[in-house]
């Protein structure tokens, strides 16, 4: 719509005498300027005019720019592909433990512990390199039926290089076997170096090999199985893994573990009706995904 107004006016200062709307001719001699309700009636009509046509483009104009256009689909993008990303990690998840035949618990706030070896949080290959945080540690939940993740975080499966080295035992350090385990109660850990925290601590055997070679390959090495106090707990944060880890399942970080890991498995259902809860966990490689 265009708005044409007239505003000339005469030489006594009257108020002007037309108007010209969408080029039609208004008559405004009819009005009367000087009674109170019409003195103002055509500053309101212009100010009203102008907002309704003027306004609401200008807003229209706004949204249809480009840099808010590109910036609306960016963020729905990303927000999409975040969620998506999160939902296929968890679908793979499932699917490897599906495959692998390993119990699944589904109920609300039950909680699945898997670790991947070589994987990143992302569910990606990590290199799987010694010393490294190159694994990660999930918890997998399930909602309405579909699975979810419900933390995950930096970890190692493989002990530090210090423990490969310089083993504890002539026999070399352990590194955990691929597998499911119900092996652990919730519980306080006690490190090596005197460390306490709450964490998942191992009561019944797993299956592992050791580094006899000290170089941090057990692929030609007999699996055996036992307790050798494999627990689940932080690193403290530790740039590398060092003597974080002499066997254990370790997350990086602290706060992840205790603020985050922890209390999730200490809201499982099963953990509040008996604290002496057996927690399962899956350890799978990234291969498997």
């Amino acid at each position: 719509m265009r708005l044409i107004i007239d505003l000339s006016r005469s030489h006594n200062g009257d108020d002007c005498d037309e108007a010209v709307i969408d080029n039609q001719l208004v008559d405004t001699d009819d009005i009367d300027v000087e009674d109170a309700s019409g003195k103002w009636f055509l500053p309101l009509l212009t100010c009203g005019l102008a907002i309704g046509i003027v306004v609401r483009p200008v807003s229209e104009l706004v949204k249809s720019a480009p840099p808010v256009v590109w910036l609306q689909s960016q963020v729905g993008t990303l927000t999409s592909a975040s969620n998506q990303q999160t939902s296929t990690v968890a679908n793979r998840l499932y699917a490897a433990m599906q495959r692998k035949g390993y119990p699944i618990s589904k109920d609300e706030d039950e909680t699945n512990i898997i670790y991947l070896r070589g994987g990143d949080i992302n569910g990606q290959p990590s290199g799987n390199r010694i010393n490294e945080w190159s694994d990660a540690r999930f918890v997998l939940m399930f909602r309405s039926g579909q699975p979810y993740i419900a933390g995950a975080w930096k970890a190692t499966i493989k002990p530090g290089l210090p423990a490969i080295k310089n083993p504890l035992g002539r026999h070399g350090a352990a590194f955990i076997e691929d597998g499911y385990y119900e092996a652990w109660r919730l519980g306080i850990h006690q490190g090596i170096f005197g460390r306490r925290e709450r964490g998942l601590v191992q009561v019944a055997p797993v299956n592992f090999r050791r580094d006899v070679n000290r170089d941090g390959n057990v692929s030609g090495e007999p699996v055996q199985n036992g307790m050798i106090g494999l627990n689940q707990h932080s690193g403290s944060n530790s740039k590398e893994v060092d003597k974080t880890s002499y066997a254990c399942l370790v997350g990086q970080s602290s706060e992840g573990h205790l603020n985050q890991f922890v209390p999730l498995l200490e809201n499982d259902p099963r953990y509040k009706s008996n604290s002496q809860h057996m927690f399962g966990t899956a350890i799978l490689s990234i291969s498997d995904l």
